[in-house]
């Protein structure tokens, strides 16, 4: 057990592979697990206490970490000293420090490693303690099972479904050596595998343990797959796959790795680009749209092939484009340091040149690639340059039905923050008004202070930390005004990406890691979405012109730009404005008939689950006439086939070892069927004696057609309620999944056999021992 417990716990290890960028750490780790499973098993053997054997495991996987990271300090290289300790609480230190600032897959420096090999020590120790201490293996899977949530938790995407099955296996193994162990007290067995390997032989236990393990971790792997509905379960959010016509874009999301971004050590360069604005706009990534109470996040997002980039980019949402507008051309050139899939865009995109697939989602207009980040990428963009203008957002409507699920917040929002927001728009008259006024409360009137020392989160806790504290960067600052302005009725979401970056001698700009940026988006009917920039002026400059109210109340509406604000988005003449989008008031409609189209879709998936028995039933008879063709004698056993699978659909008795002629008579008595009905069993019966016994078969033209018939009498005397049975679970996908469940119960007892043959041939080489 020991020795079980210690190889599931190295198989668990290799789960955490995807977080670092190098796995040299993978081996000192395994070490380490060795030498925690040695020390417990010695421990053991000489029946010290079982708390004494778990101080002995942490004593010697702290050892093995002084060895391996300040051994320099050390007496001998091994025995502690004052300096020894202080020295390994630096490397711990930093390891936490590093963990906070590089996104998975990290670079393994020396404070990562040592929390990488001590946090698998670690869990070798508590599987040791639950396996072999306590004897409670099931526990096991709870320490195992951690190590992969925290892979999963910080990579990307979630993990690929194939390192879910390393420490499945681990845990299946720690079962069946348990079994082993427990049926080794009731004594010796006398079977010859017990007699040659001293190994108790439990091969019945062992089989059933194993056709359970092993259909248990095939349907953990296989059903997510299979039902979207559970996609977002075990193995977390994947990337997408697949050049369908009907895929859902699914990526990272950018708000996790802001913080991390905006501390790192060294400000690495993530794209260049040159363009004839003047001033730039903000380089996006994406637009999240989501606030479910403990992070904002990407909503799902369908795509199909004419959502390709290359076809031309759809008009921004909200407007209707006259070909008039002025553009803007960016020349984009990313870097290897970007990791993700999402393609840096200045918003809104009108053209993308770039070679490969990359596809567009209309409402945000957001660009992610089919199956390659972005890292590396060149391409350009024309950017549509509409001038917003201050009075137009002021009169602008209602927003349209379609963006009412922008206006959703989680119940449990504290009454604090709705609160707070009423209380800095209470002076506003229109949705304009109340948006500059929260963005003025952010930047000015609230004394809110930006700093990178804050925690990093948009859950509502942490929400109500920031506007009590007033200090924090900006994701919270976006966050927290998207937020506020849902609670006052503006539809508002949050968009990640970049400042305009550094410019070059060359005019060209230069964007790092450190420009890092969020900010608020919020919906105006008429101008569609329009940034705003709640972060203070001391990381972001002055505010957009156009979100400033002048002393009369009615707003700049100055086209020109200054320095620091965000050119995006705009407005367009009255005339202009996309007769699609409705002037009315927010109502149900829109809501009732996406929970109708929702109903249908699930309908349709149910009715598609329950179908595949019959389809697959129908496949298998198919492919058997296919395979019969033209011989009579499969023919007729084809047609036999066929009636035995509808006389067990119909519920009806079939005896395997009954002559043709006598299983015909029993079908048609019990089937009830009428002379033309008897005459058709009588002619199958006659074929199948001449195909089974004669030299000269009948003829088979004309038996398909003649099964088929037989198969509709025989099922229509039959009860509605049997008859649904039979569509739902026929007797022919039931014998598929039996032979198929055998065949694999075939395969996995040839491979409990393989010990024992591996050990007969290595006898027969070596004749002379016994």
């Amino acid at each position: 057990m020991t020795i079980v417990a210690a190889v599931a716990s190295m198989l668990a290890m290799l789960t955490l592979a995807p977080v670092t960028e190098d796995h040299a750490w993978t081996v000192p780790a395994a070490f380490g697990i060795a030498l925690v499973a040695a020390t417990g098993l010695g421990l053991r053997r000489l029946r010290v206490p079982l708390p004494l054997v778990l101080v002995g495991q942490l004593g010697v996987l702290v050892l093995w970490l002084g060895v391996l990271f300040a051994g320099e300090e050390a007496w001998f290289g091994i025995v502690p000293t004052p300096s020894w300790v202080t020295r390994l609480l630096t490397v711990f230190t930093d390891g936490l420090d590093a963990a906070t600032q590089y996104a998975a897959p990290a670079p393994v420096t020396v404070g990562i490693s040592l929390l990488l090999i001590g946090g698998s020590g670690l869990v070798a120790v508590v599987v040791d303690l639950f396996a072999v201490g306590i004897r409670r293996v099931p526990l096991t899977g709870i320490a195992l099972g951690a190590v992969y949530a925290l892979a999963a938790s910080v990579v990307p995407g979630g993990l690929s479904w194939i390192w879910f099955l390393p420490p499945a296996v681990g845990f299946l193994g720690l079962l069946v050596a348990e079994g082993r162990t427990r049926v080794v007290r009731w004594g010796r067995s006398a079977g010859p595998s017990a007699t040659h390997s001293g190994i108790p032989e439990t091969d019945s236990l062992a089989r059933n343990g194993r056709r359970v393990g092993a259909v248990a971790i095939a349907a953990a792997v296989a059903l997510p797959a299979l039902l979207p509905g559970l996609t977002e379960g075990v193995f977390g959010r994947g990337g997408g796959s697949g050049d369908g016509a009907g895929r859902t874009i699914e990526t990272d999301n950018p708000i996790v790795e802001l913080q991390g971004d905006l501390t790192l050590p060294e400000n690495v360069v993530i794209l260049r680009y040159r363009t004839d604005a003047d001033p730039p706009t903000y380089i996006r990534r994406a637009a999240l749209d989501v606030f479910d109470g403990d992070r904002w996040s990407i909503s799902k997002r369908p795509v199909d092939d004419t959502q390709r980039v290359g076809g031309g980019m759809p008009p921004p949402p909200g407007l209707t484009l006259t070909g008039e507008e002025a553009v803007e051309e960016y020349e984009i050139e990313v870097t290897d340091e970007y990791d993700s899939r999402w393609l840096p865009l200045p918003y809104p995109a009108r053209r993308i040149a770039i070679d490969g697939d990359w596809r567009y989602d209309i409402g945000t207009l957001d660009v992610v690639g089919g199956e390659r980040d972005a890292g590396g990428a060149t391409y350009t963009v024309v950017r549509v340059d509409v001038d917003l203008d201050a009075a137009v957002l002021r009169t602008a409507g209602l927003p349209p039905e379609e963006l009412e699920g922008m206006l959703e917040l989680p119940d449990d929002l504290p009454d604090s923050v709705r609160e707070l927001a009423d209380e800095e728009t209470a002076d506003a008259t229109s949705a304009f008004d109340r948006a500059a006024a929260l963005q003025e409360f952010f930047r000015r009137r609230g004394d809110f202070e930006y700093t990178l020392e804050t925690e990093p989160g948009t859950s509502s806790s942490a929400l109500v930390n920031f506007l009590e504290n007033r200090q924090g960067y900006c994701e919270q600052y976006a966050a927290a005004m998207a937020v506020m302005a849902r609670t006052v009725g503006i539809p508002a979401r949050v968009a990640v990406g970049y400042l305009r970056g550094t410019i070059q001698d060359d005019g060209s700009r230069v964007v790092g890691a450190h420009d890092a940026h969020a900010w608020p988006e919020l919906y105006f009917h008429g101008t569609g979405w329009v940034p705003f920039e709640p972060t203070p002026a001391a990381r972001t400059g002055s505010a957009p012109t156009w979100t400033v109210p002048t002393e009369d109340g009615e707003g700049s509406t100055a086209p020109s730009v200054p320095s620091g604000q965000i050119p995006e988005g705009g407005a367009l003449p009255p005339g202009a404005l996309d007769p699609d989008i409705g002037e009315g008031g927010a109502g149900g409609g829109s809501t009732r008939t996406s929970t109708l189209i929702a109903v249908a879709i699930a309908a349709v998936a149910a009715a598609g689950v329950f179908a595949i028995p019959t389809l697959a039933a129908k496949a298998r008879r198919r492919l058997r006439w296919r395979r019969a063709g033209a011989d009579p004698v499969r023919a007729a056993e084809a047609a036999w086939s066929d009636l035995r699978d509808t006389v067990r659909d119909a519920g009806l008795e079939w005896s395997e070892a009954a002559t043709p002629r006598a299983t015909g008579r029993q079908v048609a008595d019990a089937a009830q069927l009428d002379a033309d009905s008897r005459d058709l069993v009588a002619h199958l019966v006659t074929t199948t004696e001449r195909a089974r016994y004669s030299v000269a078969p009948t003829d088979p033209t004309g038996l398909r057609g003649d099964s088929v018939m037989l198969r509709r009498t025989i099922m229509r005397s039959r009860s509605w309620v049997q008859r649904i049975g039979a569509a739902i679970w026929p007797a022919a996908t039931r014998d598929l999944v039996v032979s198929s469940a055998n065949r694999v119960a075939d395969g996995l007892d040839w491979t409990d056999a393989a010990g024992e043959r591996i050990r007969q041939r290595a006898g027969r080489l070596l004749p002379g021992r016994r």
